[in-house]
């Protein structure tokens, strides 16, 4: 384990960092993708680890995160390069709120089951999903 830093509910790491979250996860899965020089600062929501960790004990299987925190300059990125049709304005990527996740040996399908369990807020595509810690209501959406 490592000493990665806790503050305010959020996992805080250099982008430079390849810590231990826990026994499941690391830092550089959920480390912005983006080649900005000024995104150094990286963080991650608590409450949606502890939530992720769950999934992956239950399903038992390793866990795949292809997205996690984003700076403002990546979430705009994607928003103006076409890939998504569902950037959002402010994204939950962008506040450490949100991880794209997958699970090899399960579909989306079951893996939405699952997830169903932990999070009001997910988002399918044919090989991902998202999900989000909003509570406030179910969410349900397609890529």
């Amino acid at each position: 384990m490592s000493n990665i830093k806790t503050e305010n509910g959020y996992y805080i790491w250099s982008k430079s960092d390849a810590l231990w979250i826990n026994n499941w996860f690391k830092t550089t899965e959920f480390t912005c993708q983006c080649k900005n020089k000024d995104c150094v600062e990286q963080k991650i929501s608590v409450d949606l680890i502890e939530r992720l960790t769950r999934i992956r004990e239950y399903v038992n299987s390793p866990m795949r995160v292809t997205s996690g925190y984003r700076c403002t300059k990546r979430q705009e990125e994607i928003r103006n390069s076409g890939t998504s049709t569902v950037a959002a304005k402010k994204s939950t990527h962008e506040l450490g709120h949100a991880a794209d996740i997958s699970v090899s040996r399960l579909t989306p399908g079951e893996l939405l089951k699952i997830a169903e369990l932990e999070f009001k807020s997910i988002g399918t595509a044919n090989n991902f999903l998202h999900v989000d810690i909003r509570d406030d209501k179910v969410r349900r959406w397609k890529y």
